[in-house]
Order: structure tokens, then C-alpha cells, then sequence
């Protein structure tokens, strides 16, 4: 029998958003395993955790990442306001404000999105992503 974990979130060391410093947020990977990842977000104002992205493929900071073609992710604000924006098949950009208690759910094939803090204080987020993408150093 399996038995559960506790993560104590001072035992989690933040690392800085992909391609970015300090000043714009960390992310906290509280948990992750072959089935799905959780993390804690936290971004600053004029800041994003993901420039416009699908999930598919990309390289950065030395890493491949390969998203599964079923892929899911969700974003559950905690705090702070931001907007989502997102791309329909035409190319428009459409917008919507977030703020705590929204949660964003992003199916499989997900139109190119971002989410990015418009506001004056940070934006504190969960993240659950499953099946997790696949990291391979190159």
C-alpha cells in the first residue's frame, strides 16, 4: 500500500520563471510524478509565466519539452488579477480578466494562450498540468 506524502511549502525551493529573472515571479513544483504535476505560481506585475504558447513543443535553458497530445492544464487563481488571452482559429485575440477564486482549464489542443498580471500585486496561482510533458536535456 501506497503510503501519502506531506510537502511542507518552506521545503520547496522556488526556481525563476522559464527564460526569466527574479523580479518577474517563481514557481514552486510542489509535486511531480509520471500522472501529473502541481505547482505554486507566483507572478508580478507586468509579468507572465508563459509568453504566447501552445502546448506542443519547444527548447529553452537547455531543455526539450514535448507536451502529450492529451495534455491538460488548469490555472486556479489565489490571488491578485490578471487577464488570459487567447488566439481563436482566425487569429483574434480575445481577452478575459481573472482574479481570485477563477479557474482557467486549458483541453487538450488549446488555442496559443498567456496569461499575464495586469495588476498591482502578484498573482498567486495553483497549477495542476496531467499527463506531464516530457523534459529531455539537450
Amino acid at each position: 500500500m501506497a503510503q501519502l506524502n506531506i510537502i511542507k511549502a518552506d521545503a520547496v525551493k522556488p526556481q525563476n520563471i522559464r527564460g526569466q529573472g527574479k523580479e518577474a515571479g517563481q514557481i514552486k513544483r510542489i509535486i511531480a510524478t509520471e500522472k501529473f504535476f502541481f505547482n505554486v505560481d507566483e507572478i508580478n506585475p507586468g509579468y507572465s509565466p508563459h509568453h504566447w504558447h501552445r502546448h506542443t513543443k519547444y527548447r529553452a535553458e537547455g531543455v526539450e519539452v514535448d507536451y502529450p497530445a492529451d495534455f491538460e492544464e488548469v490555472y486556479f487563481i489565489l490571488g491578485g488579477q490578471g487577464v488570459i488571452q487567447w488566439k481563436t482559429d482566425s487569429g483574434e485575440v480575445r481577452e478575459q480578466q481573472v482574479g481570485p477564486g477563477d479557474m482557467i482549464h486549458m483541453p487538450p489542443d488549446v488555442v496559443e494562450h498567456q496569461l499575464l498580471n495586469n495588476g498591482s500585486e502578484p498573482v498567486r496561482m495553483a497549477v495542476v498540468g496531467v499527463p506531464p510533458p516530457r523534459r529531455t536535456p539537450v
